[in-house]
């Protein structure tokens, strides 16, 4: 059980645990695709969790991957955030 809790190397990376959020489909996303507040939130306290290694939720890449509803989109420069 201590492994956990134990530094880990992924690649050149070192992560502070090997608790991993995989992937997932959160369908909190603005319905044009844009990160929301509530999306920020969610991936802040799973930070403040301490977990090692966050890899992001489903997200499309060209407006015709849109697959359900409230994906994040990521097919247009337009998606950053200023």
């Amino acid at each position: 059980m201590n492994a956990l809790f134990t530094p880990q190397m992924v690649g050149n990376v070192e992560i502070k645990n090997r608790f991993i959020h995989s992937a997932t489909y959160e369908g909190m996303a603005a319905p044009d695709g844009r990160v929301t507040k509530n999306l920020i939130k969610r991936y802040h306290q799973l930070a403040q969790g301490d977990v090692g290694l966050i890899i992001p939720g489903f997200m499309y890449v060209h407006p015709l991957g849109r697959a359900y509803n409230a994906p994040m989109g990521i097919h247009s420069d337009d998606m950053i955030r200023d």
